[in-house]
């Protein structure tokens, strides 16, 4: 029998889906002013009360962060600390799961609680050590600086370790028994099953990455080496606050992550739900 629903649960559906939507509106709403305010000047920008359609809609900010502020520089900069960063750490990640996981060895519990301990230490506390390291190294005003601290996620090895755990270790022992090797095993057995976690892992690791502030402050000093977040806090005390400015580099920073997370979505909340809690 087919259950008919009543006017209540007719309602409170409504009520749920009309809250979802009202949230949505207001959640993307910021996302909107700001990509339609890369379009206006600088003096409707600041206008009060605001305006959140452009009256005279121009493509002269766009113009001129390129020409005359070098932001594609800066695009290119981030782009490329951000996918070197997210590749290594994925690579990282994946085989030092897959080794937690699928291996047994002495003090492998403590070795991998003190990665997770690792996520609970703020970044502000490790900024100023790493920063010796990669000055002693001579790598500062480097991509190699800027991507070395980011090639190791301790929170991209507690997933993939988690999620390695619900692959059957049968898998595993049938491969080796038919003379497969280890990294043969982790290439073409592991990687392949876990691609949802690793679309988790690598949207994290791209997104911190590419917000990034304090550490490209701290390693680079070189203009042509910064990075989009590190020129757009330059724009707040180079350029007298030119909102106009401000609020286009923030668009184009916005777009490639807006672009990768609705690509990656769904293997992204089915990458989370499916690890569990396996300690």
């Amino acid at each position: 029998m087919i259950e008919k629903r009543g006017p209540r649960q007719k309602l409170a559906k409504l009520l749920w889906y009309g809250t979802i939507f009202v949230i949505c509106v207001i959640m993307l709403l910021p996302f909107f002013w700001m990509f339609m305010s890369s379009f206006k000047s600088g003096l409707e920008i600041i206008r009060i009360p605001p305006t959140l359609w452009p009256e005279h809609f121009t493509f002269r900010n766009y113009s001129t962060i390129f020409r005359r502020l070098a932001f594609s520089r800066y695009f290119f900069n981030s782009f490329v600390v951000s996918g070197v960063s997210t590749v290594v750490a994925l690579f990282t990640s994946s085989l030092t799961g897959f080794v937690f996981s699928k291996y047994r060895f002495r003090g492998k519990e403590v070795i991998f609680m003190s990665f997770i301990g690792a996520l609970m230490i703020p970044f502000a506390v490790t900024i100023l050590p790493m920063y010796l390291l990669i000055a002693k190294l001579n790598l500062l005003n480097t991509y190699i600086g800027l991507i070395l601290p980011m090639c190791v996620s301790p929170f991209g090895i507690f997933l993939m370790r988690q999620f390695m755990e619900g692959i059957p270790i049968e898998l595993v022992e049938a491969a080796r028994l038919d003379g497969a090797s280890e990294f043969w095993i982790y290439r073409s057995i592991m990687v392949p099953l876990s691609s949802a976690a690793l679309a988790g892992v690598g949207v994290f690791t791209f997104l911190w990455t590419w917000n990034q502030l304090w550490w490209p402050l701290m390693v680079i000093s070189k203009a042509k080496m910064r990075t989009l977040p590190l020129a757009l806090a330059a724009l707040t005390w180079q350029h007298a606050k030119r909102y106009d400015m401000i609020v286009t580099g923030a668009a184009i920073a916005a777009i490639p992550v807006i672009i990768i997370f609705a690509f990656a979505q769904q293997k992204l909340v089915k990458g989370i739900t499916l690890t569990g809690i396996k300690v």
